[in-house]
């Protein structure tokens, strides 16, 4: 029987370090659990499961399960773009193109699942390993996170801070409303690029890698209007 989540979206503790209106949070130890619980990863893939059609799942470094309703158009076409553009360039150049189904467990213990994201492929041994299973234990060499109308920036932000923080080497952050994409690389200052027609992938990182953002992502659906 799935678990009625609903029941939830009010008189709850929010996060208290950033908040999402289009998020439900919910702490874990509501339905007594906690990060620290060996059996969490468990837990969590069969709450999800059972409630699946309500929307996707989190779990925040607070310690709160996160609703997240389904993304729907138009940013399930980005992500679908995006997710196939590293697919299709990690067959010439290896590694392994996660989709925002992949769910990733930090070492704070969160677990979660960036829009786009690819890990390098000399870690295809660490990510079968059965304590990976289901959900790794390894931060992504690489993720992308793209901000729906109702998204708050400061949330998206502190997510993609999270994998840069545990080891990430190059994140995206793409708001499709205002045409910008704000690169990241750990220790070092943002790059904001306004109505960029491409994104490069670093050469240290996904070299050779580029994504015609304006074509896919800003012009979409420009004819179609």
């Amino acid at each position: 029987m799935a678990i009625d989540v609903t029941k939830h979206s009010t008189g709850i503790t929010l996060l208290p370090v950033v908040q999402w209106s289009s998020m439900v949070p919910i702490p874990l130890a509501e339905f007594g659990k906690s990060l620290n619980d060996p059996d969490l990863d468990q837990w969590f893939e069969a709450f999800a499961e059972r409630n699946s059609a309500r929307g996707q799942y989190e779990i925040s470094n607070m310690g709160c399960l996160l609703i997240k309703p389904w993304a729907g158009i138009p940013i399930c076409l980005f992500e679908g773009h995006l997710t196939a553009a590293l697919s299709f360039w990690s067959r010439e150049n290896g590694g392994i193109a996660f989709s925002p189904t992949g769910c990733f467990v930090l070492p704070d213990g969160s677990h979660l699942s960036p829009a786009a994201s690819w890990v390098r492929g000399e870690r295809r041994r660490e990510l079968m390993m059965p304590e990976n299973r289901p959900f790794p234990r390894v931060v992504p060499d690489f993720v992308a996170e793209f901000r729906a109308l109702c998204d708050s920036p400061d949330v998206l932000l502190h997510k993609i801070n999270l994998f840069l923080e545990h080891g990430t080497k190059l994140a995206l952050y793409i708001d499709a409303a205002t045409r910008t994409v704000i690169k990241f690389h750990p220790g070092q200052e943002p790059e904001t690029l306004h109505d960029p027609e491409y994104i490069d992938g670093d050469d240290d990182v996904l070299p050779g890698f580029r994504f015609a953002v304006r074509e896919r992502i800003f012009d979409l659906f420009t004819a179609a209007e």
